[in-house]
């Protein structure tokens, strides 16, 4: 309706959006969620939105991140279980610093062990969610123009937003072309 493409993905969103850094497709992801990081994002950028402070913005890179803490991506996958992710509860105790020691010692297996005890999750199948996620890989990212009498009955009809503000709003959209705007453009 909007003309805004989108992608549809079969799992978690962050591990699609890992996929379309990887692929080209987008430079970083946008998200506050440090589990791009564990799908695989390059860079993944924290705190965007439109009223927000610049300065506020964080901008982590995948493999600076594994070079400073001097471990790969599957170290920072079980440090990342030890702590607790979306998938996971985490150790009761271990923060950063514990994670990080004991990835680098190579002593998890221990402790992902008493995590499993304790845990709904299967430890193994966690892994096998950041490193083989599900992704769509059959997309193609199209703008369109904007259908404004479908925004209209949308927005107006349905939500009771102003006509008049929301036709104006349409109308800024028409002298959009397709080229990729900054985010003050759409408001």
């Amino acid at each position: 309706m909007m003309g805004i493409p989108y992608i549809e993905a079969y799992g978690e969103g962050e591990a699609q959006a890992a996929y379309l850094v990887e692929n080209g497709d987008a430079w970083a992801v946008a998200s506050q969620d440090y589990d791009c990081l564990l799908f695989g994002a390059k860079r993944v950028v924290r705190n965007l939105a439109i009223n927000s402070n610049l300065g506020n913005l964080e901008y982590y890179n995948l493999k600076r991140v594994l070079d400073e803490l001097d471990i790969n991506r599957e170290q920072l996958i079980d440090m990342g279980i030890l702590i607790g992710t979306d998938f996971s509860e985490g150790l009761k105790g271990v923060g950063a610093k514990t994670a990080l020691k004991l990835a680098k010692k190579g002593e998890l297996e221990n402790k992902l062990a008493k995590l499993q005890e304790k845990s709904s999750h299967d430890i193994s199948e966690v892994r096998e969610i950041f490193l083989n996620h599900n992704v769509n890989t059959d997309y193609k990212i199209r703008w369109k123009k904007p259908a404004k009498n479908d925004i209209i009955d949308f927005l107006c009809e349905e939500h009771g937003f102003s006509q008049d503000r929301v036709s104006k709003a349409c109308d800024k959209l028409k002298n959009l072309n397709s080229s990729q705007k900054s985010l003050e453009d759409w408001f």
